[in-house]
């Protein structure tokens, strides 16, 4: 695996094992590069297969053995339960009313009822919640920026721990 300046790769080994669906070659990885792959692999291991062979039942089966000693498969299993069409709905209404309401911090379509402070809120949330929140605080940022609110200091978020800076 490559690692140039933060950014981690995926590496050509590790990629030939994806793209031919080699389980062997995949069961050598390293855990650094087979937690490169984890969506995959999960996705791979999860939904109803094309192929209904036994060998791939095998192969399948190998994959979950895998998969079993890793935590964060864990949290990537509850994002493929999302429904992200009706999420993408949702956030479709909230960026036409955020632009109805000509950028004033209107209700929420995304986001309703925070009981506690955001970040709090964003710890302790589901990650349907937690996808609703930061679609929530990106879409506040982008009709920021669309009307043109142009300030030559930071846009600060509470969730988004970088600041952006408009130019």
């Amino acid at each position: 695996m490559a690692d140039s300046m933060g950014l981690q790769f995926v590496s050509p080994y590790a990629f030939k094992a994806m793209q031919k669906v080699g389980v062997v070659r995949l069961a050598a990885l390293s855990d650094p590069e087979l937690r490169l792959l984890l969506p995959c692999l999960v996705r791979m291991a999860l939904c109803a297969p094309a192929d209904q062979s036994q060998s791939w039942a095998q192969d399948k089966k190998l994959i979950l053995r895998l998969l079993s000693g890793v935590e964060a498969v864990n949290s990537i299993v509850a994002l493929l339960s999302v429904d992200f069409h009706a999420l993408e709905q949702d956030a479709r209404k909230e960026q036409q009313l955020r632009h109805k309401a000509g950028g004033a911090n209107a209700e929420s379509i995304l986001v309703s009822q925070l009981q506690h402070g955001l970040t709090l809120e964003f710890e302790n949330s589901d990650p349907l919640r937690r996808l609703r929140l930061t679609l929530s605080e990106l879409l506040a940022i982008m009709n920021k920026v669309a009307n043109h609110i142009r300030s030559m200091g930071p846009l600060l978020t509470i969730l988004i721990s970088r600041s952006c800076f408009v130019t």
